[in-house]
């Protein structure tokens, strides 16, 4: 099997051990325990069994190395079947759906869902980096007779410990190490005598670990926990550690005032500065060296806050006060080639171990020590960071969080990135298998161009899901959410990540984001009576929900204002209440892509040619992988001369390269080889060099001949005369949306139209599309 391997190794230094337990009320969390019995194996994972540790589901890789220089290490693998209804095997890890919240605040983490289990799955593997953990112990090495008492001032204290240890909650045991081995809390009323009601008081460190992966910023989360008594946790968590207390702070607890225990700079813990160094080195094995190397600390971004008289759901029952200090960090070159052991270009999953974890030990009799566990992390989308809040006790009114708000420049910046969508969940995936095949890169017959015939092997269009979109476009209930959730139907929009850039000189980013514009204009313009109008001109909200006009005071609609130095909103508005829908709805109604049929009591209903639509979709998809310069054709003798390119001739213009692969090597475009016929005629149409000038004909600056001339000459050549003025439409349709979607800011509606294209101007051009659409069957003096 063609398992990742990103070069990780086992960092060494001591480890945090077990995340920290979830605060804030009552816990959604549950759990689901590692499944002993013998399950129906994918025969992929057969083929890797014999290179796997016995009994640990990791695979070695001793060449391996990673960012700990500390000393030679181990890079290991992680075989797991993943399933669409989550189960774990003996050797096996699954990889449970993930119904995940948003919240990163305090000291709260994500809900989790038990997942049923199946019997069929597929092999995956993920690099994992091992880091040693010092602090970890077996539960049988605890002593027995310190914890037996320890367990009665539990009890005695009125706390339920029947639930503890079971459904994601944490055992006496767990607590017991953390007090006394690892010291990462305190509990306050412990001591004989007292007459207080227990408390737990715990400080931490939080940190946002940020990168930017293809032009969006992304946060790093853990998502799902292995913990060493055999639970599975699934939840949303930030990098984070306790900061361990000073060897005599209980002692000193009775003389200790209780704002001290409250303080931004406790006197009794480590230094969270060192904390936070710390938490990188022993949960995600990275140096000091490394972290100096390549993070960069925002600074503005520190908060501390409090919370108090939380319930722990990690321990029921028992009173937790939580003293947390957030930080975001940086990665300052997601390209460079260090970074690789974090996921990082492309922002794929992989794994830690804390000690010496392995599934098969939670079978032993002494079980796995406390303080190991697997984590499973991710990287996904950054939201705005939303305001700390304040949760202190009433007692400590005058202890206030240190908030500092966030300079404009980066508020800019932040919005940029908010107009810019997500990758799908499967890119990363999709990628990294494409970039391991360039990497082995080997001849695949006459293809003009191997490396596009390695990145497309094996990829299928998702024809049921495109049909899906061309079904559901125009109802309601369909969301852009949804739409774009959809487009991983193309399996070439995969194309545009490939490189770090594109021979148009966009970044790798940004030409995926525009692409994907243009797929939201269609979308849009598509559902003019719907909510396109909303969403081309003032884009969608956080929630993907089209930004509406606004309304004054009066109920009505606002009117925009004369002014020659408009701001943005004034320019949405103006383009939402022009009279341009009606031109727009007027082509794509000539590209056969809406008919329009009237009812009774005048009332018009529009209904969507589904053929025709999938067709421009397709078109969207394919349009310009060829900005990628890895991808470009190489002029076969066979087929040369190939518009004025000599055999052995690197297309260079990206619409020739395209159009080379259509009309010869069409297998290499699955969204356009399975189109039928007449509509792969229209997509061809679309690459033809028309010689067509827009300003000519607008404004009127040459004469008949000159502006069709080369026109009708192409349509007569080229295509014999078979193409209609639904063809030409469509044409037109293409540049259009093509063009809508030119600013890498899909989610702020067609910006390239409604804020930087003068409205008259654009006005002119679809005035002009319906009489350019004659030429197909007049001449060009009949046409003017």
């Amino acid at each position: 099997m063609g398992a990742y391997h990103s070069g990780v190794c086992c960092a060494h230094g001591s480890c945090l051990g077990s995340n920290e337990d979830v605060g804030c009320g009552p816990s959604s969390m549950t759990t689901s325990s590692i499944e002993r019995r013998q399950i129906e194996v994918d025969p992929e994972l057969e083929e890797v069994e014999e290179s796997l540790r016995p009994g640990t589901g990791l695979r070695e890789d001793a060449s391996d190395t990673g960012p700990s220089s500390s000393a030679p290490s181990r890079g290991l693998t992680l075989v797991y079947l993943e399933r669409s209804g989550g189960a774990i095997g003996a050797n096996t890890v699954s990889h449970l759906s993930s119904r995940q919240s948003s919240s990163d605040a305090g000291s709260t983490c994500e809900g989790s869902l038990a997942a049923p289990s199946s019997k069929s799955g597929t092999c995956r593997a993920m690099a994992v980096l091992q880091v040693a953990s010092a602090l970890a112990m077996p539960p049988s090495k605890l002593d027995r007779a310190e914890l037996a008492r320890f367990t009665e001032k539990l009890q005695a204290a009125g706390l339920d410990l029947s639930r503890w240890g079971v459904r994601g909650t944490k055992s006496v045991e767990h607590l017991f190490w953390e007090v006394y081995q690892q010291r990462g809390c305190l509990i306050l009323g412990l001591r004989g005598g007292t007459n207080k009601p227990l408390k737990r008081v715990t400080r931490l460190v939080k940190i946002r670990l940020t990168a930017e992966i293809f032009g969006v910023c992304h946060t790093l989360y853990s998502r799902m926990q292995f913990m060493h008594d055999g639970q599975t946790i699934e939840r949303r968590q930030v990098p984070l550690r306790r900061l361990l207390w000073k060897d005599n702070a209980e002692g000193m607890m009775p003389q200790v005032s209780g704002d001290e225990l409250y303080d931004e700079g406790c006197p009794y813990t480590e230094d969270w500065r060192e904390g936070c160094r710390k938490a990188l080195k022993e949960r995600l094995g990275l140096s000091e060296t490394w972290q100096q190397q390549h993070l960069i600390e925002d600074e503005d971004s520190y908060a501390y806050h409090i919370e108090d008289d939380v319930q722990s759901a990690g321990y029921p029952g028992l009173n937790t006060l939580y003293c947390i200090h957030e930080i975001t960090l940086r990665v300052s070159d997601p390209e460079h080639s260090q970074v690789q052991c974090i996921g990082l270009p492309q922002g794929q999953e992989f794994a830690t171990t804390e000690g010496e974890f392995n599934f098969s030990g939670q079978l032993d009799e002494d079980g796995l020590p406390i303080g190991t566990q697997l984590n499973i992390w991710t990287w996904d989308r950054s939201e705005q960071r939303k305001s700390v809040p304040n949760c202190m006790s009433p007692t400590s009114s005058a202890r206030s969080s240190r908030e500092i708000s966030t300079p404009s420049s980066t508020k800019q910046m932040e919005q940029l990135l908010i107009k810019r969508v997500p990758l799908p969940s499967t890119a990363a995936a999709a990628v990294a298998a494409m970039q391991m095949r360039l990497d082995s890169l080997q001849s695949a017959g006459d293809s003009p161009s191997q490396a596009m015939a390695c990145a497309m092997k094996g990829m299928r269009t998702d024809w049921d899901r495109v049909k899906k979109i061309a079904s559901n476009i125009l109802k309601p209930g369909y969301s852009l959410k949804d739409f774009n959730t959809d487009l991983c139907a193309f399996p070439e929009l995969n194309l545009y990540l490939l490189q770090e850039g594109t021979n148009s000189g966009n970044s790798i980013g940004d030409e995926y984001q525009r692409t994907v514009g243009a797929f939201f204009a269609i979308y849009w313009l598509m559902r003019f009576q719907v909510d396109g109008r909303e969403g081309f001109a003032f884009g969608v909200d956080d929630a993907w929900q089209p930004a509406s006009a606004p309304i004054n005071s009066a109920g009505v609609r606002a009117a925009p204002t004369a002014s020659a130095s408009r701001s943005a909103k004034e320019k949405r508005l103006e383009f939402y209440n022009s009279e341009i829908w009606g031109r727009f709805q007027k082509l794509f109604i000539d590209a056969g892509l809406l008919s329009e049929e009237r009812r009774w009591f005048g009332r018009t209903v529009y209904t969507v040619n589904q053929r025709r639509l999938v067709s421009l979709l397709a078109l969207t998809a394919v349009h310009d992988i060829m900005k990628m310069s890895l991808l470009l054709p190489q002029v076969q003798a066979k087929d040369a001369p190939y518009r004025g390119y000599s055999a052995g001739d690197v297309i260079s213009d990206h619409d020739a390269a395209l159009g080379y692969l259509m009309d010869h090597y069409p297998n290499l475009l699955p969204s356009f080889n399975e189109l039928d016929r007449e509509e792969k005629r229209s997509i061809q149409f679309t690459q033809c060099d028309l010689c067509f000038n827009f300003g000519w004909l607008v404004q009127a600056e040459a004469p008949p001949g000159a502006t069709f001339s080369l026109f009708k000459a192409a349509l007569i050549r080229d295509h014999k005369s078979q193409l209609s003025r639904q063809d030409v439409a469509l044409y037109f349709v293409h540049w259009l949306t093509d063009l809508a979607g030119a600013e890498p800011t899909p989610l702020g509606g067609g910006e390239k139209f409604v804020l930087k294209f003068p409205l008259e101007v654009l006005n002119s051009f679809l005035r002009s599309f319906e009489y350019a659409q004659r030429i197909t069957d007049k001449t060009d003096w009949e046409v003017i």
